[in-house]
């Protein structure tokens, strides 16, 4: 074999390659970074603020540790505590090949996914031209104010009655005369 024929032969592979690489977007790739939107309603169950922020996952999985910090974190907006009404996972998990269906008939396919538990949360391989659409959505709600229920403490005073003294006695005879 001389040098040319080893030319063709890189030559047919750099082509393939380079081919290749323009459907690189749609073969699957790990879970590296997910969005996460905080949702805030209040009192009216209205959405009175939303805050984001992008977090780094490892092997996939957001673990519990991190989720508790993170709910932690951010329970309190504008100086009033809320607490949690649900953590939902949208995770875009869908084959390569399935995509001319979803893109025929997008309702068969459901990704939106409710965590009841506060545990780990795995995130499946996702096409690299969807990753940015794999979001956690935490939503938070403002308790209604409920003033503390106190019973009022009642203070029972009972007149004594004194018993006279023989001068006062004699004062309230006279008073009588």
């Amino acid at each position: 074999m001389n040098e040319s024929d080893s030319d063709m032969d890189d030559k047919w592979l750099n082509e393939l390659e380079e081919e290749e690489e323009e459907y690189d977007i749609f073969y699957k790739d790990i879970t590296d970074i997910i969005k996460v939107n905080y949702i805030y309603i209040n009192d009216e169950k209205k959405i009175y603020h939303i805050k984001k922020e992008n977090i780094d996952l490892d092997s996939n999985i957001l673990d519990k540790a991190h989720l508790i910090y993170l709910l932690k974190k951010n329970k309190d907006y504008n100086n009033l505590s809320h607490k949690i009404i649900s953590i939902l996972q949208y995770n875009i998990d869908i084959k390569p090949q399935d995509i001319n269906l979803f893109m025929k008939e997008p309702d068969n396919f459901n990704f939106l996914t409710i965590n009841d538990n506060i545990d780990d949360i795995k995130w499946e391989d996702t096409i690299n031209l969807f990753k940015d659409m794999n979001t956690l959505y935490i939503i938070y709600y403002k308790p209604p104010f409920k003033p503390k229920k106190q019973t009022k403490k009642i203070y029972i005073k009972q007149k004594l009655k004194r018993k006279k003294s023989k001068k006062n006695y004699l004062k309230s005879k006279k008073k009588i005369n």
